[in-house]
This record gives C-alpha cells, sequence and structure tokens, in this order.
C-alpha cells in the first residue's frame, strides 16, 4: 500500500464524512444513541443531544449528535401505496416525518421525542390507506 492510499484511508472514516480522529472523539455517543440511550443524562438540558469536539488542538471541528427517535415499518403493499402509506403517517400526532426507502422496501417515521406514537396507530393509519398487512414494526 502507498503513503497516499494510506493518507486517503485514514482521513476518510464515516464515508469519507470525517476523519478518523474525529470519529474516535464522538463514536461512543454515536452508538449510545443508536441503541436508544441517553446520550448525556443530566449533562446537558436535552438528553437527546451532545456536543462533541475533535482533539485536533490545531482544526478543532465541533459536532452536534443528535438521537432521532423512529421506528421502521414493512407493508405487504404494492411500492405505489407506499408513497401513500408514508403520506398517510404524516398526518398523526408525534409524527415529524415518514419516508418511503424503495431500495430496502420500510418505510422509516421519525416521531417527536416528547411525544410517543403507539404501534396501534400507526398499524390503523395504515389499514385507512388500504387493507394492507404490516408484517413488521419495529
Amino acid at each position: 500500500m502507498s503513503v497516499t492510499a494510506t493518507k486517503i484511508l485514514f482521513w476518510t472514516q464515516g464515508n469519507g464524512a470525517h476523519c478518523s480522529e474525529a470519529w474516535d472523539c464522538f463514536s461512543r455517543y454515536v452508538y449510545t444513541a443508536l441503541q436508544g440511550g441517553s446520550i448525556m443524562r443530566g449533562w446537558t438540558n436535552d438528553e437527546h443531544i451532545m456536543i462533541a469536539c475533535c482533539n485536533d488542538g490545531t482544526r478543532p471541528v465541533i459536532f452536534k449528535i443528535e438521537r432521532l427517535d423512529y421506528k421502521v415499518l414493512y407493508v405487504d403493499a404494492p411500492k405505489f401505496e407506499q408513497e401513500l402509506i408514508a403520506d398517510a403517517l404524516k398526518t398523526l400526532d408525534g409524527v415529524t416525518d415518514a419516508v418511503y426507502r424503495p431500495e430496502k422496501d420500510f418505510t422509516e417515521i421519525f416521531m417527536d421525542r416528547n411525544n410517543e406514537v403507539v404501534d396501534e396507530k400507526i398499524i390503523s393509519a395504515v389499514k385507512l390507506v388500504g387493507n394492507f398487512k404490516v408484517t413488521r414494526l419495529d
């Protein structure tokens, strides 16, 4: 491996979004958030948000890390109906956005962290669009 290739790999962690040193500084907060945990309970006004900084003293970068609460919905429905289901989900109280991901064949439902959306409400919204079966809701 050449020196140039090594340098490129070192500086392109996270799909090239940041360097590996920055990732090392805040990855533990990302992993905690991915598992649904509180990022900084008691340290900040909002336990869903963390401010982290890389340890490069000459070129510091500050990162705002925010845990977004969401569910993943799998529905046995034609692809053209999936967009209608996502639109119906957006009308529910507590849902901030719903996005159908055709490449993965599921819908991401982003929720207001202070207003939990129960699974029954999501299933009812799907049924209003059509008699489709919810196969999985994570």
